[in-house]
């Protein structure tokens, strides 16, 4: 009788001390399962940069007659913080070239909220306008 209730006693113990760990997912099997491109589990990494602003309402005008482009657009403050800088306009060329380029202050300098629009407008004299065939524009925070 004592050997029997002593090995009943060291069952009982050792399923006691079993339920008390903690359980454990097997992670690596889990993470092969689900994608076979990344068998280590992790997600990759990347890099990412958030757009601190969109370009709205984008016109140009161009009169051939008289060489000058007008372009035309807002700038929208999409960042979540308060923002200053300025834009800068290239004119390119039907190969995407940059044949001209000009730097426009945004809101005189003084910075702006999210959600806020600032429009800009600038007028450039193009010697050779017929070069011209579309028009791209750049913001830099200052």
């Amino acid at each position: 009788m004592k050997t029997s209730l002593g090995g009943a006693l060291i069952i009982l113990l050792t399923l006691v001390a079993l339920s008390v760990l903690p359980v454990q997912a097997n992670q690596t099997d889990t993470a092969e399962n689900s994608d076979p491109a990344n068998p280590s589990g992790n997600v990759p990494s990347s890099t990412f940069e958030q757009q601190s602003i969109l370009v709205e309402d984008l016109a140009v005008e161009v009169h051939s007659d008289n060489g000058i482009i007008i372009v035309m657009a807002k700038i929208k403050n999409v960042s979540r913080t308060m923002i200053s800088g300025y834009v800068t306009i290239h004119l390119l060329s039907g190969e995407g070239q940059k044949v001209l380029s000009y730097e426009e202050e945004l809101n005189g300098g003084e910075a702006f909220a999210h959600g806020t629009s600032v429009e800009f407008e600038i007028t450039a004299r193009v010697g050779d306008i017929k070069n011209i065939s579309s028009v791209s524009v750049d913001f830099t925070k200052t």
